[in-house]
């Protein structure tokens, strides 16, 4: 299957579970942004299959989601499909029902995995019923948009500048 060169970020979450949305926080901040206009920004809220049809079409996918880590409220990490897999299968990363393991173990079964696939994690305080981000995880946003906006960079030079 030939891919487009290009890249999708996906916030998961729902916001109406506190820091479950601060994917989509962080998707608000990066619409603003000139240079993400040639990047594909997308709410793939709580459906972890419904994700596959966003694989298409694409060689690089950043996803950003509220993570159980064990680390300190508002931290954030970044991790490759594989590093992901293994913290996932142990530690239960994503706060969704189905893990994103499983999701890329399905979408490489139907041929549909990019090549690459980046998490940024963060950990969330509050996943309880709330339409606020807590305080300190709306701190976090400017340094996953920092991340996202390095990874763009990064594979716009790789790719020949076929990203923003």
């Amino acid at each position: 299957m030939i891919k487009d060169s290009k890249l999708k970020v996906i916030a998961v979450g729902n916001d109406l579970y506190g820091d479950d949305g601060i994917g989509n926080a962080v998707l608000r901040v990066l619409e603003q942004m000139p240079e993400m206009k040639e990047v594909e920004l997308i709410d793939g809220a709580t459906d972890a299959l419904g994700l596959i049809d966003h694989f298409s079409d694409t060689d690089h996918v950043i996803i950003v989601d509220a993570a159980h880590m064990g680390e300190k409220p508002g931290t954030v990490k970044v991790f490759s499909k594989e590093e992901v897999k293994l913290q996932i299968e142990m530690d239960h990363l994503s706060v969704h029902g189905i893990s994103l393991a499983e999701t890329f173990d399905i979408a490489q079964a139907v041929d549909s995995l990019p090549e690459k696939i980046t998490i940024i994690g963060i950990e969330p305080q509050n996943i309880g019923i709330s339409q606020n981000l807590s305080a300190v995880v709306m701190q976090s946003i400017p340094e996953v948009v920092s991340n996202i906006i390095t990874l763009t960079q990064l594979n716009n030079s790789l790719s020949g500048g076929n990203y923003a």
